[in-house]
């Protein structure tokens, strides 16, 4: 099996937030956070490192401010730094809530292909692809 035959397509189902996963007819919600996580690492299939989050200010900056309903662009930073920040924990929980939803969603076995995971490079990705 090719490993293109791995890749998944997720599709931004029209509101903040919401994803549809074609080949499983399932649509699934995240929250701004979680959403700008998701769609950063959509956007990086070769993967990020958990410390260089900070490397694409600007990138997250750009997809939180089209994810959140904040107007005020001081909340938006102060979202942002929280997610970047030095312990990683904003950003580690935002990762476990993606990767829960998407279980309770599909299932544990079809999710994988789907959630952004560590691999053994310390780089963090997902198989799935913005369609």
């Amino acid at each position: 099996m090719s490993k293109n035959n791995n890749i998944k397509s997720v599709v931004p189902a029209g509101r903040r937030g919401w994803f549809s996963l074609p080949e499983l007819g399932v649509k699934l919600c995240l929250n701004p956070a979680e959403s700008t996580v998701y769609r950063l690492f959509l956007a990086h299939p070769e993967g990020l490192l958990a410390d260089d989050l900070v490397l694409h200010w600007q990138e997250l900056s750009d997809i939180y401010a089209h994810e959140s309903c904040f107007d005020d662009p001081d909340l938006r930073e102060d979202a942002l730094i929280s997610l970047c920040s030095e312990s990683k924990r904003v950003f580690y929980s935002n990762i476990s809530r993606i990767k829960r939803k998407f279980i309770d969603a599909v299932g544990a076995r079809k999710a994988a292909g789907y959630y952004i995971k560590r691999y053994p490079n310390g780089l963090y990705r997902t198989r799935a692809t913005l369609a």
